[in-house]
Order: structure tokens, then sequence, then C-alpha cells
């Protein structure tokens, strides 16, 4: 069963290699993302938390087509995949979380340092 779950994760990653590849529609990668939470969340008990299973579905209700889980071992990010004009509304529902706006480069990530009077970035 575990390696099932794990063999459709995998094809995922094809699928949504597909997505970013083409012209096709890329709000089918928030779907994506969506699946491979629920089957993500079957692997173990411990995958995820009350306190982010609440604040994936708030994100979802309110708009968000899917998210991922970013980080590990206490700390990290929800990333959610929202299309334009819902994104405010999931501001509003997630407004007790800090935001971090992020873009897509040529340079590689980056460290992000979360201070109490704003994020530093090496």
């Amino acid at each position: 069963m575990l390696s099932a779950k794990l063999r459709d994760m995998r094809r995922m990653v094809d699928r949504a290699q597909e997505i970013l590849c083409s012209t096709g529609d890329i709000r089918e990668l928030g779907a994506l993302l969506h699946q491979n939470w629920c089957l993500k969340r079957q692997l173990a008990p411990g995958v995820s938390t009350d306190t982010i299973d609440e604040i994936y579905a708030a994100g979802r209700e309110a708009g968000a087509l899917g998210g991922k889980l970013l980080g590990a071992g206490g700390g990290g990010f929800i990333l959610f995949f929202v299309e334009p004009e819902r994104r405010e509304a999931v501001r509003r529902a997630l407004r007790q979380l800090i935001e971090v706006t992020f873009d897509i480069d040529q340079e590689g990530s980056s460290i992000v340092l979360y201070r109490p009077n704003g994020f530093h970035c090496t």
C-alpha cells in the first residue's frame, strides 16, 4: 500500500513537470499539489499536525487550489497555489500568519531567517 502511494507521488512529479513545461492550464498544478498533500498525509501519522491541518484547510476554504509544506523539524512554510483573484481572500483567512513573498530567478535558493523586526535573506 505504501509503495503504491509513493509511486503515485512520483508520477505526480512527472505530471508537474509536464504542466510547467507546457502552455496548458497552470491551475492544474494547484490541483496536483492538493492531491499530493492528501496522499502525503496518508503516509504516516506525523506528516502533519492539527495546526498545519487547520492552516491548510483555511487556505483551501479561502480559495487556494493546493499547497505544500516546506521545511522540517518544527519550522518552515506552507506554500499555497492561489489564483490572482483569490489571493486577498486567502491573505485575510490567514492574516494571523506571516506572509513571505518570493520570486523565481536563476540565482537559486537563499536562506531566510525570521527576526521579530522582519526577514533577513542571505
